[in-house]
């Protein structure tokens, strides 16, 4: 809707004119805060949690978890450098994926076979 070539937006004229007129004024609760009921998640949030979904990224970073762990007690236990330079290089390319997927913050560093168990700490 134009007026004199200006756009009308009506809802925000129509609660301009309700508030101009008082309408606002005797709201059970004014000035008062807000019950923490309303300030909790929203009706989605709350199904998505009840519901037990997890993000792709979070079912990721608990396989890669476990295979790290895995890799950790073949470093310790055994000396087949060729199988472990091959588990790290497939933990490192799911690794990536998983960067790719979940948020900034979450990232996490590649694996190898002197940082480890530094790393590990970071996927639990």
């Amino acid at each position: 809707m134009t007026n004199n070539g200006k756009y009308v937006d009506w809802l925000s004229e129509i609660v301009k004119r309700h508030e101009k007129e008082g309408g606002f004024d005797d709201l059970p609760g004014l000035g008062k805060p807000l019950p923490k009921e309303l300030l909790e998640d929203d009706l989605l949030t709350t199904v998505i949690k009840k519901s037990g979904y997890k993000p792709d990224w979070v079912v990721q970073q608990k396989k890669i978890y476990q295979k790290l762990e895995t890799i950790l007690m073949k470093v310790n236990t055994e000396t087949n450098s060729k199988d472990i330079a091959k588990m790290l290089s497939e933990v490192n390319e799911e690794i990536k994926k998983y960067n790719l997927s979940c948020p900034f913050s979450m990232q996490k560093n590649y694996i190898n076979k002197d940082n480890i168990e530094k790393q590990l700490i970071f996927w639990q």
